[in-house]
């Protein structure tokens, strides 16, 4: 038996992201996005999947706001505890084990808190969609692409592109936004990635895919990410306020990204002296734990993630989710 297990998931933005890097700042746009700070290119921090997962998870297992022995409970958020209302944040039952605080942790004070079971990373950018006079392509780097089980590393030259998809092999040059690259002999067949959850990535996307080297990936994908400009509107009069006007960018819809969760077993864990059990008495297994984490993953298309979630951005499906009953 497996103690825990590793599963990428892929994920395709049905709107922009705004995942903000916190505050105004000097610079091209007022509200920048997170960036990997070695590479510069945009990224989603994993607190901001596993932070909307849970409590997405606690809307699908009823655990949102409900009631035990009297006292209320919600198991979504940091699990506030206010006595005097009487309400005691998170539940941190473990036998039966909670679907909401076992996966994703929880803190009763002292002695009977948890590390979750599911650990999640930082999304990162797979393939990116860029207008070209050949329409949209979506580009990938080496880089991006560690990690897939490659039987060949994929190479690209400095200086151009090299087509991976079947659609774009008659192109000797392409414009990727304002950068036009030259087709250049390179290395690499996305037939090579044998990795499973990889097939729900949709084909068409795979056969407009390019290859560019990890030095003019960042190059590309800056410069052609969403800028939008918003201003603040005056409750009272319902018209702009004056010097409100700010900009902010974000992902671009169409975007696939990669992210990986860990699962552990619970079969070793003890909470308060207690063992981890399901609801039928069976133990806390990698399954179980992997089936309420994509109970949450399963609304990301629908309630979304990151923020500006009033100016239509946020939605993100994941694309290889087991099938789970709610």
């Amino acid at each position: 038996m497996n103690e825990f297990e590793v599963k990428i998931y892929y994920a395709i933005a049905l709107d922009p992201i705004h995942v903000g890097a916190g505050g105004a700042r000097l610079g091209r746009v007022d509200l920048p996005i997170i960036r990997e700070p070695g590479t510069s290119l945009p990224k989603i921090p994993g607190t901001s999947l596993s932070g909307p997962a849970r409590t997405y998870t606690a809307i699908q297992t009823g655990r949102y706001r409900w009631k035990k022995d009297g006292k209320e409970y919600s198991c979504a958020g940091r699990g506030e505890e206010l006595p005097e209302k009487n309400f005691y944040g998170h539940c941190g039952s473990v036998n039966p084990a909670c679907p909401v605080c076992i996966p994703y942790g929880f803190s009763k004070g002292t002695g009977f808190s948890m590390q979750g079971l599911a650990q999640f990373f930082d999304a990162h950018i797979l393939f990116f969609p860029v207008a070209s006079m050949a329409g949209t392509v979506w580009v990938t780097s080496p880089m991006a692409l560690e990690g897939l089980g490659l039987n060949s590393e994929f190479q690209a030259p400095d200086d151009g592109f090299y087509p991976l998809g079947e659609q774009l092999k008659d192109k000797k040059r392409l414009n990727f936004g304002w950068l036009m690259l030259a087709k250049s002999d390179g290395n690499g067949d996305l037939k090579e990635i044998k990795e499973e959850g990889f097939k729900s990535i949709p084909e068409i996307i795979k056969q407009r895919a390019v290859l560019v080297s990890d030095k003019l990936f960042p190059k590309i994908v800056n410069s052609n990410l969403e800028v939008r400009t918003s201003v603040s509107i005056d409750p009272f009069t319902g018209t702009a306020e004056e010097g409100a006007l700010f900009t902010y960018e974000a992902i671009p819809r169409g975007t696939v990204l990669k992210f990986e969760i860990v699962y552990n077993s619970g079969k070793y864990f003890r909470v308060g002296g207690k063992e981890l059990r399901t609801e039928d008495g069976g133990e806390v297994g990698i399954q179980w734990v992997k089936a309420q984490v994509e109970k949450g993953l399963q609304l990301f298309e629908t309630l979304g993630i990151g923020g500006m979630g009033t100016r239509g951005m946020g939605r993100l499906k994941v694309l290889n989710l087991e099938k789970v009953d709610c």
